[in-house]
């Protein structure tokens, strides 16, 4: 497999949380729906997932206020490109 054209989000590295909200769902989900409904057809793909990267880092913080080592903690997603184009989404007509 040719790995050009290829592009991974990881959302958490080995030994760390992936943080959700039992109602919404996990952050980065949330951020990336967010992102797709306000900016999916104007922003290109990498663009995108740099935002997603910024909300969920700066936005959401957990709230575990009976655990201290679970309060107050941070995430931030990986993306790792190998693209060689740009990836736009287009309306259909």
């Amino acid at each position: 497999m040719s790995t050009c054209n290829s592009l991974f989000n990881s959302v958490f590295f080995s030994g760390f949380y992936s943080w959700r909200n039992t109602q919404k769902g996990s952050w980065f989900v949330q951020a990336l729906c967010d992102a797709f409904d306000k900016y999916g057809y104007e922003w290109d793909l990498l663009t995108l997932l740099t935002f997603v990267n910024r909300q969920v880092a700066i936005y959401y913080e957990s709230n575990v206020s009976g655990t201290v080592q679970m309060h107050q903690k941070k995430q931030i997603p990986c993306i790792t490109s190998m693209l060689t184009r740009l990836v736009k989404f287009e309306r259909k007509n």
